[in-house]
């Protein structure tokens, strides 16, 4: 009889250490959160890395984070589908790097419809429809004109000069026809007003793609051997430059510069090895992060700013490490919308372009790179 009552008491014993030993993961499960996280596609290391920044992120609070996208980057429709099948699925929060703008309302409707929150990432330009919980993102614009009076000091640095009295020619691969595209033209325009007397030789998309760049950049040269500086929209674009050059002979930063947008890893590589010049970096990866930690924030039910504004610099081989180390990135902060006006994003004022080599109305439709 006293053996059986043991047996018994410990069982109770037993049953209530499980007890007590799961009610600190009952509380974790309590903050987790279920989240979606779509990029255009994954055929760019940029998106890619971005979607790193936000597992990782994802991952240290013990979230559970569904990264996807459609087949092609072209399948706006699927897109959207996407979309719709994560809310399916029961996401608390989700955001978005949308491809066409017009067609991700949908989406957006969708997510409003079901009260969850959805955010735009690596996009500033608000929907004509739809509540966007938040938009986050870079200035293109601005980056891109920080990019342009760098290529002036390059060519004033090249030809022995200052960037007033620098001559030179240009390059511009564009990507697909869109606001990222827009943006990044105009603002790098905008940057090469420093030098006045260097001239744009070309201007031709080369769809994001690297091969294509090479391709480009082969005919461009063809035509205009001695061209100073290739400029990407993107970097993969740039890197193609680089390639169709080396083939013709020419030699990176001697007789020709390439410099493109992203901050990408295979072009950090390159910068590193003397095969590249610059890139402006927008460290995708710690964009990603911001994306999960806003909305953690709004999860939370904290305000978060409507445009929040992650930072760029220029990156060529001085400031290179303390760029991968995360030196020069800073705190994220509430902006202003970016809109295909052919204006800046922010108003200039005297300290605008301020330390550019230090450390070295809604649109219609947008094309994501």
């Amino acid at each position: 009889m006293h053996r059986k009552l043991t047996i018994v008491a410990t069982c109770f014993i037993l049953v209530a250490m499980s007890l007590t030993t799961t009610v600190p993961n009952a509380k974790a499960q309590d903050d987790s959160h279920h989240v979606g996280f779509v990029p255009p596609g994954f055929t760019s290391p940029f998106h890619v890395a971005m979607a790193d920044g936000a597992k990782d992120e994802a991952g240290k609070l013990g979230w559970e984070i569904d990264v996807k996208a459609q087949a092609s980057e072209g399948d706006f429709a699927g897109q959207v589908t996407v979309v719709e099948d994560l809310l399916d699925k029961g996401v608390e929060a989700i955001s978005v790097a949308p491809i066409q703008v017009e067609a991700m309302v949908a989406g957006v409707k969708a997510a409003n419809a079901k009260k969850v929150p959805i955010f735009m990432h690596n996009f500033i330009t608000p929907l004509s429809e739809g509540e966007v919980t938040s938009y986050i993102g870079y200035d293109q614009w601005g980056g891109a004109e920080k990019l342009g009076v760098y290529t002036c000091e390059l060519l004033a640095n090249k030809y022995g000069t200052t960037p007033a009295e620098a001559t030179g020619k240009v390059f511009i691969l564009t990507g697909i026809e869109s606001i990222y595209s827009h943006r990044r033209t105009q603002g790098f325009k905008a940057g090469l007003e420093t030098c006045p007397n260097v001239k744009i030789v070309g201007e031709v998309t080369a769809e994001w793609l690297r091969d294509k760049g090479e391709q480009v950049a082969t005919a461009a040269l063809q035509k205009n051997p001695d061209i100073d500086v290739f400029y990407g929209n993107s970097d993969e674009m740039a890197i193609g430059a680089t390639l169709a050059a080396e083939k013709l002979g020419l030699v990176i930063n001697e007789d020709y510069f390439a410099v493109g947008i992203d901050g990408n890893q295979p072009t950090l590589d390159l910068i590193k090895e003397g095969k590249f010049t610059a890139t402006l970096g927008v460290d995708p990866f710690r964009m990603g992060v911001a994306v999960v930690d806003t909305m953690q924030k709004v999860l939370n039910g904290e305000e978060v700013p409507q445009v929040i504004l992650t930072p760029s610099t220029v990156v060529d081989e001085r400031n290179l490490e303390d760029y991968v180390a995360g030196k020069t990135w800073t705190e994220p902060e509430a902006g202003s919308p970016e809109l295909d006006n052919n204006k800046p994003t922010v108003e200039k004022s005297d300290a605008t372009m301020e330390g550019t080599m230090e450390g070295m109305e809604p649109t219609m439709e947008a094309t994501a790179e």
